[in-house]
């Protein structure tokens, strides 16, 4: 299941259908006219296991995996992302230490994720304040 910014779920019925489905959720236009929010991809029937914020404007996207606080990795920091976390919080600026993946990385998370119910392997992951090996 996918669960944006409002609430809305999505089911994810297939690795195919879940990338296209975060692909389309994270092009959408925000309120505040660009198109960086926090997207949660879990188990139908359970808590959320991946945190994505996403900005598509500047093709970079902070994965975390929930269930253990890990962050996925794709490439060095670039900058920090803003994205709408929920319609309570307005904007929230993620760090570019936290925004390491670009946006097709994330999709295929979320495809990952989809097909196997876990931890996708397509990212390097690491705690916050570890340095990669």
């Amino acid at each position: 299941m996918m669960m944006d910014y409002h609430g809305h779920r999505e089911p994810l019925p297939d690795p195919v259908r879940a990338a296209e489905l975060f692909a389309g959720q994270a092009e959408s236009i925000m309120a505040h006219g660009g198109t960086g929010q926090t997207i949660w991809i879990g188990p139908v029937d359970g808590q959320a296991q991946l945190r994505i914020d996403v900005d598509t404007r500047v093709n970079r996207a902070a994965v975390c995996w929930l269930p253990d606080g890990t962050r996925g990795i794709e490439h060095e920091p670039v900058g920090p992302i803003t994205v709408v976390e929920s319609p309570d919080s307005g904007l929230v600026t993620v760090p570019a230490i936290l925004a390491r993946a670009s946006v097709a990385a994330a999709g295929r998370a979320v495809a990952e994720y989809a097909a196997t119910g876990r931890r996708p392997t397509c990212l390097t992951w690491q705690t916050e304040h570890q340095r990669p090996g």
